[in-house]
């Protein structure tokens, strides 16, 4: 999971760049499982399927200058996360 924010006091005109980035590249390598955009306008947060980091990371770079990224949260599905949890409770 990724949550991205817009850089503060990025012009309009920068925006712009950012959304144009975005139709030439997208989200990146791999399945997009979801994608959302936060309602006051700030960012956004994307789950993609994927276990190509160095993709990712090229992918990440053409945002560099518009938008800060954190990559820190891994999810699984709850189909996953039920029996290891349930494990752990036993």
């Amino acid at each position: 999971m990724t949550k991205y924010t817009i850089k503060p006091h990025i012009s309009k005109a920068e925006h712009a760049e950012a959304m144009a980035k975005f139709a030439a590249f997208g989200e990146g390598p791999g399945e997009v499982v979801a994608h959302w955009a936060f309602a006051d306008g700030s960012g956004g947060v994307n789950v993609i399927d994927t276990d190509d980091a160095e993709a990712t990371l090229r992918n990440s770079l053409n945002y560099l200058p518009y938008l800060t990224t954190d990559f820190s949260m891994p999810v699984v599905t709850i189909d996953s996360a039920v029996p290891q949890i349930m494990d752990y409770l036993n």
